[in-house]
């Protein structure tokens, strides 16, 4: 269940590269960011309040600031590159997340998993038609803002399996749109609320800042992310890391459908190549923890 809830997450992210496009089109990279989380810290105020959960945990603020610090990296990336090379490169995360895991943790893994991870991103070069002399500045953000997811899933591994995965998620949208709102204030004033006035596209289904920041909000943010927080708490970090390449897949899919960002024989093959590496990841890695790794987040909770 937790490894499918993974998959379902990837699905929507992919669509989330779409809800980007469609934000950026009237608000810069900042208030694009911004603007999606003091959505989702409005849809999630209700429960927090009927839970009286605002406060001051640690877990939630730090996996904010990461996150937010890597989605506005991502954005800005999205800004000058194209939908399948950032999702090309925004997966280096999974690079980074068994480094960094090994770095702190000094934890090995087996030969499958670097196996499927190899796989995984030799099929996504052959998406993204890869090319080493074509790299700009949005792709050097996109790397950097992937490091930071990596620090994100590893501290949603360490703080969240204390808390319920839908509260500790509303609780990291609360402080990101707080966090975003005043960044973005900060930094280039009040936004243009104009925009968001455009009703009629949820009702068409019409491209819209209104609607994409409704998809990264509501699907992307408050879904997604409680997903992933929920198959954090019984799936190790790295395997999480190496099932959300798919996100890569959906969002070459989804830019084809909406952006007319064409796929090539190539792409399609490195497509099924990840796929193949993805659905064996249950075959040839361990990916649910066992029972000494919910002893040790227990004891921590405690």
């Amino acid at each position: 269940m937790r490894f499918g809830l993974l998959i379902i997450a990837t699905l929507i992210w992919g669509m989330g590269f779409v809800g980007t496009r469609w934000t950026l089109v009237d608000y810069s990279p900042l208030w694009s960011n911004s603007l999606r989380y003091v959505f989702a810290a409005l849809f999630s105020l209700p429960f927090l309040m009927m839970r009286r959960t605002i406060k001051d945990k640690i877990g939630p603020i730090i996996c904010s600031v990461l996150l937010l610090t890597a989605l506005q990296l991502q954005t800005y990336g999205i800004e000058m590159t194209t939908l399948a090379k950032s999702g090309f490169l925004t997966v280096f995360y999974s690079i980074f997340t068994p480094i960094l895991t090994y770095f702190f943790f000094k934890q090995r893994f087996k030969k499958g998993y670097w196996f499927l991870l190899a796989g995984s991103l030799f099929g996504i070069m052959l998406l993204c038609e890869f090319k080493i002399d074509n790299i700009n500045m949005g792709d050097i953000i996109t790397i950097i803002s992937a490091f930071f997811f990596a620090l994100h899933i590893l501290a949603v591994d360490k703080y969240a399996a204390h808390l319920p995965a839908v509260e500790f998620n509303l609780l990291q949208c609360f402080y990101m749109g707080v966090l975003g709102l005043i960044f973005g204030l900060m930094f280039e004033g009040p936004p243009n609320l104009k925009p968001l006035l455009d009703f009629d596209s949820l009702v068409t289904l019409s491209p819209s800042p209104l609607l994409g920041f409704i998809i990264l909000s509501i699907f992307s943010s408050i879904i997604a992310f409680s997903f992933q927080v929920f198959a954090q708490q019984g799936t190790p970090p790295h395997i999480v890391s190496l099932a959300f390449l798919l996100e890569s897949i959906f969002a070459a899919l989804f830019g084809y459908l909406f952006f007319a960002e064409t796929l090539s024989i190539q792409a399609l093959i490195g497509c099924s190549l990840v796929l193949i590496c993805v659905a064996l990841i249950p075959k040839m890695t361990n990916f649910e923890k066992d029972a000494q790794d919910f002893e040790e987040l227990s004891a921590t909770a405690d």
